[in-house]
């Protein structure tokens, strides 16, 4: 029985080496997304990346008034927190959330909307740079 357990331990220990191995750690990215699992920020960022991401014209407004690239404002997801207190994770069929980040060493507070029954779109609502409120409101 001891030398089974020493053979299984010794097969462990050689693949976590191999694993360890090479250009790509898989080892470190697996543990790593096994720790990033319990960080509700960034399940809910996860959920947010989205290649086709639509903007709508009071987003597009601010955009201009700023002079802001679309992909320069999508940077926010990455290192982002999400404020729980101004989200509103249970509305229907769509769910809101904002991501608190900075741009250019600025506050920048973005509003997204998550709709699940519609293919897993994602729409820019607004966003607040310095905390400017009153930009492009018609």
């Amino acid at each position: 029985m001891l030398r089974r357990l020493s053979f299984f331990g010794f097969g462990v220990l050689i693949s976590i080496f191999f694993l360890s191995m090479g250009p790509e750690n898989r080892l470190k990215n697996t543990f790593y997304a096994y720790i990033d699992y319990f960080n509700m920020d960034k399940r809910v960022i996860s959920h947010l990346v989205n290649d086709k991401t639509i903007f709508t014209d009071k987003a597009e407004c601010q955009l201009s008034y700023f002079d802001i690239s679309k992909n320069e404002l999508l940077g926010v997801l990455n290192d982002g927190n999400v404020n729980f207190d101004l989200s509103d994770q249970n509305s229907e069929p769509c769910q809101y959330f904002v991501i608190e980040n900075t741009l250019r060493g600025d506050k920048v507070t973005v509003e997204f909307e998550l709709c699940y029954y519609n293919d897993k779109s994602v729409r820019v609502m607004k966003f607040y740079f310095n905390n400017e409120l009153k930009i492009c409101d018609n």
